[in-house]
């Protein structure tokens, strides 16, 4: 049976909805032990900002800035929008259109869709997401489902490190002796890089996971073996 695969990476950021950042910020719960007034305010001002921007990791509150994907050895393509703020809609409209024009729903052609962390992460995040803009997804896109249980999906993460096991992107490659990454921008730094009008930069990074991605699969599924 002949595989259609589809590389994928997303980067988020934090929820660009006023009401929802007030919402986030104004109900911080501070550790039970915190009795002193002016040790809950100065605790609550501290965590304000961190609160907000993890709103970037919520499919619920945050957004999607930039969608990467490759379909088996073809180029990476980069779905982002310099109007990132309200372009969201777009973003996941353009990925949903692209995948319905290159795959065509086949016995014979089965797509796999492949990535770093998806099934806790990127899958559910597009999912929900999808949900919240009232946008559908394609039938045959894997969501709110497993790896280990659906053949659609192949997490990398998982099938490294096993069900329910963590390991970076970054240690697999090392493993493997796939180029890491650089220091310049992570997953953490992509909201400060977006805020400082380097779109391109958190594009190319998206692109990058995606290569690194489609490097760990070949290993993993032996393909580069004789």
């Amino acid at each position: 049976m002949k595989q259609f695969n589809i590389y994928f990476d997303i980067e988020t950021i934090p929820t660009q909805s006023e009401h929802l950042k007030n919402h986030i910020q104004t109900n911080l719960t501070p550790p039970a032990n915190y009795k002193k007034q002016e040790t809950i305010d100065a605790w609550i001002e501290e965590n304000r900002d961190l609160a907000y921007r993890k709103t970037a990791l919520n499919g619920g509150f945050g957004q999607i800035v930039c969608i990467g994907y490759a379909i088996n050895n073809n180029e990476v393509r980069t779905i982002y929008f310099d109007d990132w703020a309200t372009s969201e809609s777009d973003i996941l409209k353009t990925f949903f259109n692209e995948l319905i024009e290159c795959y065509r729903p086949s016995a014979d052609i089965t797509p796999h869709f492949i990535g770093h962390n998806i099934e806790n992460f990127d899958l559910r995040f597009i999912y929900q997401r999808a949900i919240v803009l009232g946008i559908k997804p394609p039938s045959f896109l894997p969501l709110n489902n497993k790896s280990y249980n659906n053949m659609y999906i192949f997490d990398t993460m998982t099938e490294w490190a096993g069900k329910r096991n963590y390991v970076s992107l970054n240690e697999v490659c090392l493993s493997l002796g796939v180029p890491p990454k650089g220091d310049e921008i992570d997953g953490s730094k992509v909201w400060d890089f977006v805020q400082e009008g380097k779109l391109k930069q958190v594009a190319e990074y998206c692109a990058d996971d995606v290569e690194k991605v489609r490097a760990i699969h070949k290993r993993i599924a032996f393909q580069d073996v004789a």
